[in-house]
């Protein structure tokens, strides 16, 4: 029993890595996406032209979110066995992983809708697909908050108790910083920090997608057990 346990939690861990390859596959689909600054008639195009791509896009993520979840789940475990008592941080980190997940998705799906039908459709207002990409990035941009907490959390109770080498603590806090910038889309009109932009569009993303995934390969080597569990707060 011990030894199937041990494989069990190896693979809930190796999901996290899972999640990042889907997530790459899937943000590497449809190619460069539009800025916030670009013009309505060029986003039309661009989800009109890239219609297919992106459907098959908005699939893989769901396919990736589902991982993330289970990743989710096997982390807050993780960190739960090293803080003890109530958990309180691996709660928020769970919470704020499911939080930002949920939104990048639903923003995900919104923009899902502007390919679907609306871009190929003749004479359909330009108004409705710009506002609709605005909603949708907007909902988007808005899951960066939920990783901050995701990112801060996790980051926060590896500290303190351990559960995760001093670099990978550190390099989270560093990618907390980066989500908090990155929901700076929100209101941003243009440039670095727009949607489109590099910090939202590429630095933050990257930056996350590399950690969960050297955190996962860290977890699966420890078997997913922390090397010092704690009993108390």
């Amino acid at each position: 029993m011990a030894v199937a346990d041990a494989k069990g939690r190896k693979f809930d861990a190796a999901t996290g890595i899972g999640f990042v390859v889907l997530a790459v596959v899937g943000l590497a689909l449809p190619g460069t996406p539009p800025k916030a600054s670009d013009s309505t008639a060029k986003i039309i195009s661009f989800f009109a032209d890239h219609r297919s791509d992106i459907l098959a896009a908005s699939f893989v993520f769901g396919l990736a979110a589902v991982l993330f979840l289970w990743f989710l789940g096997s982390l807050r475990s993780y960190l739960r066995a090293g803080e003890g008592g109530e958990g309180r941080l691996s709660a928020a980190a769970f919470g704020g992983g499911v939080a930002g997940i949920v939104l990048l998705i639903a923003g995900g799906g919104v923009l899902n809708g502007i390919a679907f039908k609306l871009a190929g459709t003749a004479g359909a207002d330009p108004n409705v697909a710009r506002t609709l990409f605005d909603a949708g990035s907007a909902v988007a941009a808005a899951g960066s908050f939920g990783f901050v907490v995701f990112f801060g959390a996790a980051s926060c109770s590896a500290a303190r108790s351990g559960a995760l080498p001093p670099w990978a603590y550190w390099s989270g806090s560093l990618v907390t910083v980066a989500q908090v910038l990155g929901g700076l889309a929100l209101v941003a009109k243009s440039g670095f920090f727009a949607t489109g932009g590099a910090m939202p569009g590429y630095i933050a993303p990257a930056l996350a997608l590399l950690w969960i995934v050297a955190v996962s390969v860290v977890i699966v080597r420890r078997d997913g057990v922390p090397p010092v569990a704690r009993t108390e707060p």
